[in-house]
Parts: structure tokens; C-alpha cells; sequence
């Protein structure tokens, strides 16, 4: 048996990598002038499950024959305090380095600098700066912007001591604009003046993010260069799909291969998990039926349950409230607010919130819904035996 024609949980590379050539080929030129001056912060904006993380995985892979620029990914998700954050970037880099440059002996030095509180580290900027930063990293009365602003500084210091260049990528960076203005600016501030770092910034609230690059109150306004993440168009999906299908020697009639495109609804995460869900479910060589796109489905769906599950329970209460109410067919704010038992100026907040995030959106004046339709099936599923009763 050949290897599955689609994979899932992990980003995608190589002939499982769709139709972000252009995307990729914009960043990879922005970040490969830092070795002559000329690279530009840049914002990597999208939906999630759109792709955003398969294209800074693959913009690794480019950069891997440049001995001198070292990519480093940090996932910003979930990140509560700044101190991990600071903690996560020097860890990292650290990684990244050693892993491009092979660099083993500079591992075992900055461990040795920790334990001697640095004193044998005298000479070398980048183990000195690095036992300093893990001390204050231990000091509770540490201010925590600080912490980040030394982690980034660290960067820069090491890049410089090495003669290498970085390009940092935070992934899910909404989650760092949540900290509010005054650490953007300690981040900007720093990110400015660095002449060996470069840094793409990836998230998915997609207001959030635009908002960061192009409103005059954002601390980076003007700062960053945005390479917009769209849905896949239909026919680029079904054109993947159907090459997909085709090399594990599975027969798929066009229609059937253009529901599997609308049920996945342009989001390629979507498309790879049903995908999968169909070869699993017939197995190589066979024939794809229509009742059998809508089995995979649901399998897929249920296979999602827990990821869901977890996700639904990180917003508030009246945030879950609102977007049952949403997926089991209010979508006006009038039929939300009855919904959820609430007046409308009560629940008006809290949508513009769930739309600042990309959680809703608004197809039109006057009327709402959950952008992600998988998301909002689930929700549905779980949720409308109560909301008929």
C-alpha cells in the first residue's frame, strides 16, 4: 500500500502543499534581503485551518540551503504569560541555530554559563547575555516586558556574535496583541532597530491582525508588509483534490470530487481531513460514491469532537451562548438576543468581539454567522435537540 494521498494534524509540504506558491514566494523575498539590509517585517494574515502554518514550515525548507539566515518558529498560542513567551524566542533560536549550524559545543558552553552565574562566560556576549537573561527569567520581580524585550535583544546579539541572520516567525501572533499597546510598543521598539532580524508575524483574527498593520494607533502601523491569506478557490481545490485521488488509483466522478470541494468549503485543513477520512473509509484503488462523501463526513466531524470541545470551552459564557445560538439558526442580532435571553445593547459588545477574532462574520447587513462551517455543523449537532425542545 502507498503512502495515504492526504495528511492531517501536522502542516504540509512538498506535492501535499496547495496553491500558496505566490504567498510563499512574496515572504521568501521579503525575508532574504536581511543579508544586504533591505528585509521587511511582513504579517501573515488568514482564517484559521487556512494554511498559515504549512507556509512558514515551507519557508524553512527554502531557506535550509542558506547557511546563514536560520529560520525560528514560535507558536504564540495559548501563551499566557510574558515570561513564557521571552522564554519560548531563546529557547528557539537557541534550537534553531544549533540544529542549522550543528553548532554543539555553543549548547554546552551556555549550560556551563548558567551554572557559573556567567563568570566563565567573560568574552562571549551571547552565553553572557543568555546566563543574565535565564537569572532574571528565575527573578520573580522581573518585569515581564522586559523579559521580551531582552529575549528579542538576545536574538539580535547572538545573530551578530555568529555573523548569521534570523528570521523569527510567531505563529497565532493575535494572542501577544492581546497583551495590549504598551508591550507592542517595548516589541516594536525593539524590532525597529535590528539589523541581523527579520520577523513574519502570523495570525487569525484576521480584524485584529489588519488592524495591527493599518490602523494609525497601532504601534505598528506602517511596520509590516501584509500577504493576505485567502480559502482556496473551487476550482484549485477540486483540481488538488481530483490529483490527490488520482495517485492512490481512486475513481471519483467530477461531481463527487465538487462536493467534497463545497462540504470543505475552501479551507484546506478541511479538504485534507475529508480527504483522508475517504481513502480510509474505501481504501486504495476504488471507486468514490456520493453517500460515501457523506459518511467520511461525519466521521470527520466526530473525529474533531474533542479539538472542538476544547476550543468551545475557552470563550466565555455568553460567547458559547451567541454562537449556539448561531449555529442553530439565529442569525439576526434580534433572534441572537432572544436566544441567549439577553437585550441587544447586552450581546452587541460581544459579537463585535467574536468578529474582531473571525469567529463570526457578516455576510451581509443585519445578519450573522460562524466562519467556519465545520465548527458551526458541530456546534449544531451538539446543541439544536436542546434549542427545539
Amino acid at each position: 500500500m502507498r503512502e495515504p494521498p492526504f495528511i492531517v494534524g501536522r502542516p504540509v509540504t512538498g506535492e501535499y502543499f496547495v496553491d500558496r506558491e505566490d504567498e510563499l514566494r512574496r515572504l521568501q523575498t521579503l525575508v532574504k534581503g536581511i543579508q544586504k539590509g533591505a528585509s521587511s517585517n511582513s504579517a501573515l494574515i488568514g482564517l484559521r485551518r487556512t494554511g498559515k502554518t504549512s507556509i512558514l514550515e515551507n519557508l524553512e525548507i527554502l531557506l535550509k540551503p542558506n547557511a546563514k539566515l536560520i529560520p525560528v518558529i514560535a507558536n504564540c498560542y495559548g501563551i499566557a504569560a510574558k515570561s513564557r513567551l521571552a522564554k519560548v524566542l531563546v529557547d528557539k533560536t537557541i534550537e534553531s541555530y544549533v540544529c542549522k549550524t550543528g553548532d554543539s559545543a555553543f549548547l554546552k558552553r551556555i549550560t556551563k554559563a548558567i551554572g557559573q552565574a556567567a563568570k566563565s562566560a567573560i568574552g562571549r556576549i551571547s552565553e553572557v547575555k543568555f546566563a543574565e537573561f535565564s537569572l532574571k527569567l528565575q527573578d520573580k520581580n522581573t518585569e515581564e516586558d522586559s523579559l521580551i524585550e531582552e529575549a528579542l535583544q538576545y536574538i539580535e546579539a547572538l545573530a551578530q556574535e555568529k555573523d548569521v541572520f534570523f528570521v523569527v516567525m510567531l505563529d497565532e501572533f493575535q494572542d501577544v496583541i492581546r497583551w495590549g499597546d504598551d508591550t507592542l510598543k517595548r516589541i516594536r521598539s525593539v524590532v525597529q532597530s535590528q539589523k541581523r532580524v527579520c520577523y513574519v508575524l502570523a495570525g487569525s483574527a484576521t480584524s485584529i491582525m489588519r488592524n495591527l498593520v493599518y490602523d494609525r494607533r497601532s504601534p505598528f502601523y506602517r511596520q509590516l508588509v501584509e500577504i493576505p491569506i485567502k480559502k482556496l478557490d473551487k476550482s484549485i481545490a477540486t483540481a488538488f483534490l481530483k490529483r490527490r485521488f488520482e495517485c492512490a488509483e481512486m475513481e471519483v466522478a467530477d461531481s463527487v470530487i465538487a462536493k467534497i470541494a463545497t462540504l470543505s468549503d475552501g479551507y484546506p485543513d478541511y479538504m485534507q481531513r475529508l480527504g483522508l477520512e475517504l481513502y480510509l473509509l474505501i481504501g486504495q484503488g476504488c471507486m468514490i460514491a456520493e453517500d460515501q462523501v457523506d459518511k467520511a463526513y461525519e466521521d470527520m466531524v466526530v473525529s474533531l469532537d474533542g479539538e472542538f470541545d476544547n476550543y468551545f470551552r475557552n470563550f466565555s459564557p455568553l460567547e458559547r451562548e451567541i454562537l449556539v445560538a448561531l449555529a442553530t439558526g439565529s442569525i439576526q442580532p434580534s433572534e441572537v438576543a432572544r436566544a441567549v435571553r439577553k437585550p441587544i445593547f447586552n450581546i452587541s459588545k460581544t459579537l463585535t468581539t467574536l468578529m474582531n477574532y473571525s469567529i463570526i462574520e457578516k455576510p451581509m447587513k443585519g445578519q450573522y454567522r460562524i466562519t467556519d462551517p465545520v465548527f458551526a455543523d458541530w456546534l449544531n449537532r451538539r446543541f439544536r435537540a436542546f434549542t427545539q425542545e
